[in-house]
């Protein structure tokens, strides 16, 4: 599932869905988006209602899956997602941490602070089984990031999740790729990204940011 808003974050998200029939051709996608966007390349699309303050934390319990893969639209899938739908057979909720989880943009904090060894969720890939829990967390996910007033949506997520009984699962990074070492480029005995998920894969205002987007999801691709 995924939830565009702009014609240019859509081109996005459908060279994303792309990438899932490519590696994963059994599974639906979708799309949230503006009522006049092309949504070619999506099994099926919605129209984002007006009036939501965050329209991805707010459309995740209105997922038409039993079980969702949300991802953001700056995603490349690379390899088979069918062990990972497996994860919720037993766990109700999984994302993968924040990698540089130490920066002082990933430690704000709104009512109580978790411990350091609870960093942040990269909340750009959930996976999630349709249930009243999980979207009861999501709804009050969608409550806190009103109150808490920031303009990002993890720190509201890590402490509701610390609060939270849901049973959760951390993915391992491969899962969602935001950082390459150096020496990845040349040799690593690291297993492959399964999820690649890079800022350059966002629309970009200059062309040569743009061009330079275009190759590496041609690369990774």
């Amino acid at each position: 599932m995924y939830i565009a808003w702009g014609s240019a974050h859509v081109d996005v998200a459908r060279r994303s869905a792309a990438s899932v029939k490519k590696s994963n051709p059994g599974l639906q996608t979708c799309i949230w988006c503006a009522a006049d966007d092309d949504t070619s390349g999506f099994d099926l699309s919605f129209v984002i209602p007006a009036g939501l303050k965050r329209p991805k934390v707010d459309l995740l319990p209105d997922t038409p899956f039993d079980e969702t893969l949300y991802l953001d639209n700056d995603t490349i899938i690379r390899e088979d997602l069918s062990s990972l739908f497996d994860l919720l057979q037993k766990f109700e909720l999984c994302g993968a941490q924040v990698m540089l989880w130490h920066r002082p943009r990933h430690r704000k904090i709104w009512r109580k602070e978790p411990p350091d060894a609870f960093p942040e969720i990269n909340c750009g890939v959930l996976l999630y089984r349709s249930s009243d829990r999980v979207f009861d967390f999501f709804r009050d996910w969608s409550r806190a990031f009103i109150e808490a007033g920031f303009r990002v949506d993890q720190p509201t997520f890590r402490e509701l999740l610390w609060e939270s009984d849901l049973r959760f699962y951390v993915l391992p990074p491969q899962y969602n790729k935001r950082i390459f070492e150096g020496s990845e480029v040349i040799w690593s005995d690291q297993p492959k990204p399964r999820i690649v998920h890079l800022p350059i894969l966002r629309p970009q205002k200059s062309r040569f940011k743009t061009w330079l987007g275009e190759r590496v999801a041609r690369y990774w691709n």
